[in-house]
């Protein structure tokens, strides 16, 4: 029975032991569930570009009853433009927003002036230095930082004055002008966004747009004395009738920062 019992303990205290000399067991962790950049919340841009238009314009007489001039002027140049608006995410891949944005712009063109008893001698630099524009977008994640969309709306540009200097010799044709005009329309663009990683909330953003403006008319006018021009209002053009149609084409590349709603989600691709 002794022998039983000594055989007994030495096996228990044996256990103990070996049970201590044992390492504790480890348990890995599940990895992180994968998420994406949120892209819904507003948030704002700024960046620059080039552009160029088209003026399709035509100039008649009063009375004639029909155009002395149908032409087509064009120019290009520099913007710089900024803008602000909201996005929301919804289905997983889908991105919905509105937006406004200002552009400031140096676009800029030699138009042709036809003035009654004068003949195409005098032309004229046509500048279009700003416009804006309101709308909203649609986009397809085509990867959980890269977004493409389609966008349109509304739009107003401005055109500044033309005045008027002979095409052979500057200083003729000199205080006549064509006054500044706002033209109205819409536009309709395109563009890719992408998330940088590593920086939440910083994203860069390319868009291309095309404006297409309503026809407006005016009416030439004395702004200062010059060859043309007694002096400034008087009225030497009341028979001319200058009639345009803008279109604005723009490429813009601009940063955009996002104040994002909620974080981050999980993306379902």
């Amino acid at each position: 029975m002794k022998i039983l019992l000594t055989l007994a303990a030495v096996a228990a205290m044996t256990g103990s032991a070996f049970a201590a000399d044992m390492a504790p067991r480890t348990y890995a962790k599940a990895p992180p569930v994968a998420s994406a950049t949120s892209w819904t919340g507003c948030w704002i841009s700024g960046g620059g570009g080039y552009g160029l238009y088209r003026v399709d314009h035509d100039e008649r007489i009063v009375g004639f009853g029909q155009n002395v001039l149908n032409a087509t002027a064009g120019g290009d140049g520099w913007l710089a433009t900024a803008g602000a608006g909201c996005d929301y995410q919804f289905g997983g891949r889908w991105v919905l927003g509105a937006f406004a944005d200002g552009t400031w712009s140096d676009i800029k063109g030699d138009q042709m002036v036809r003035i009654s008893g004068m003949g195409d001698s005098t032309i004229g630099r046509l500048s279009n230095d700003w416009s804006w524009a309101v709308g909203g977008r649609i986009g397809y994640l085509v990867a959980p930082s890269v977004l493409s969309y389609f966008n349109a709306g509304y739009t107003q540009a401005h055109f500044k004055q033309v005045d008027f200097y002979g095409s052979a010799t500057p200083l003729d044709f000199t205080g006549g002008s064509i006054p500044a005009q706002r033209f109205d329309g819409f536009f309709v663009g395109t563009g890719i966004e992408y998330a940088f990683d590593g920086l939440p909330g910083l994203f860069l953003k390319g868009e291309g747009r095309a404006a297409y403006y309503s026809r407006k008319e005016a009416i030439p006018f004395c702004s200062t004395a010059g060859t043309i021009c007694a002096a400034a209002g008087a009225g030497a053009f009341t028979g001319d009738v200058d009639s345009r149609r803008p279109i604005v084409y723009t490429t813009k590349l601009e940063l955009v920062y996002r104040f994002n709603w909620g974080g981050p989600v999980v993306a379902k691709y």
